[in-house]
């Protein structure tokens, strides 16, 4: 069968009043786009059975030979009142529910390692072990409740997981996407990124977007993601060459602030290079110490971290000295300076990074404003180089700004010594 027109649905009121946050949707899509297939849109629905089959019945109307529709939904699938998932799938094709041998399986197991009563449990849990009759089942193996695969016409197919994180993943790379991959034809799709750095989303559609005609013709899909310090810019087309043209024009156009993944490529760096780092951080209060940390297997490279916010600390163990605190101030070039060549006698590493700012909401002078932050990237082979920058945001948003840019300084240098 040809390519399908993908729609990917999750339910939730939880997730229509705000109160909980779509994750499954953009996961699907990535994994949906690794084997070949684009999603057409997203929907978030409501727990209200008259919501549901109207929509889904709505979608799978609208299927042709042509164009036929795979719907994948995520959640409504457990065993209280307002999961509706399994009652409307069954209205909408006409048929009635069977147990899952599989699932009633496994939910016999759960309870009697429990040690609680099997049948007067199963009176609250029986919805979750329950398919459609006609549908194809998709085992949950890390679950209970299984998931299922209907046909709502000849041309349209809904797919239902379970709304849980962790049970869909296993559930759709398991047993979903080798159906998908086995039913449909995808068309090969090729794509590539770049972070732009200190940009913004806006700005990047005037300037570049908005002069691309691969772009405007729809011969290359474009994305962006606005993330703290930088915008992740991505492409997609049927044409290498297109994309490949793009990402080398963005390379061109915006320099050194043009990088791959920041993130994953310098620990590889690092490692490949035998190069250890350190830190000594004031206003991130450890942030750059802990996005080094969060990456398994950082201890090859990452030997320590001072954070310094009080002025005392600097100077006892740091070594900055009391005369350029009192004269020049916690908050500049020549503290960030001294920040970072202390940190490399302390922390005896190759490189260090050292950030010192003002933070917020208070604490701006007219002369230093709030937003304000210095670094310092130093080595023991050569010169400390000190970086200006403004982040005028709120205070979170600050500090992760500031943590992702040290990293990208680093980066950047290393990426100029080759």
């Amino acid at each position: 069968m040809q390519e399908p027109k993908i729609i990917v649905l999750s339910t939730g009121s939880e997730l229509t009043s705000g109160r909980s946050q779509d994750t499954n949707s953009s996961w699907i899509a990535n994994e949906l786009f690794g084997i070949g297939f684009s999603v057409f849109k997203f929907v978030v629905l409501p727990d209200n059975p008259v919501v549901l089959k109207e929509e889904i019945g709505s979608l799978a109307k609208g299927s042709t030979k042509e164009s036929p529709v795979l719907m994948v939904m995520t959640g409504g699938l457990g065993p209280t009142e307002d999961d509706y998932t399994l009652e409307i799938a069954c209205e909408l094709a006409g048929v009635a529910t069977i147990e899952s041998s599989v699932a009633r399986q496994r939910i016999e197991a759960f309870y009697r390692l429990r040690g609680r009563n099997f049948e007067e449990a199963m009176q609250t849990s029986i919805r979750q072990i329950s398919v459609p009759e006609t549908s194809i089942v998709l085992n949950n193996k890390v679950g209970i409740a299984p998931g299922f695969i209907l046909k709502l016409g000849e041309n349209a197919n809904l797919c239902c997981m379970p709304g849980v994180p962790g049970e869909m993943t296993e559930m759709f790379r398991d047993e979903l996407s080798p159906w998908i991959s086995k039913t449909f034809s995808a068309r090969e799709l090729h794509s590539g990124f770049r972070f732009i750095w200190w940009m913004s989303e806006s700005l990047f559609q005037k300037e570049f977007i908005s002069k691309e005609e691969s772009i405007r013709n729809g011969s290359v899909v474009w994305g962006v993601a606005a993330k703290r310090g930088y915008i992740r810019v991505s492409f997609q087309s049927g044409d290498r060459s297109l994309v490949d043209s793009l990402l080398e024009k963005l390379d061109l156009v915006y320099g050194a602030k043009s990088t791959s993944d920041v993130f994953e490529e310098l620990p590889k760096i690092l490692t490949e290079r035998k190069i250890t780092v350190g830190t000594a951080e004031s206003c991130t209060g450890g942030l750059i110490a802990k996005t080094f940390t969060d990456r398994a297997g950082s201890s090859v490279y990452f030997m320590g971290g001072v954070v310094s916010y009080d002025n005392s600390v600097k100077s006892g163990l740091l070594g900055v000295k009391q005369s350029t605190l009192d004269e020049f101030g916690a908050v500049s070039r020549e503290t960030a300076k001294e920040m970072a060549e202390g940190a490399l006698r302390t922390l005896n590493t190759d490189y260090t990074i050292s950030v010192t700012g003002i933070a917020g909401p208070g604490g701006g002078t007219a002369q230093k404003k709030v937003g304000l932050v210095y670094f310092g990237i130093a080595r023991k082979d050569g010169n400390t180089e000190i970086h200006e920058h403004y982040f005028p945001f709120p205070r979170v948003s600050f500090r992760e700004y500031a943590a992702h840019t040290g990293l990208y300084l680093l980066y950047d240098l290393l990426k100029r010594k080759g």
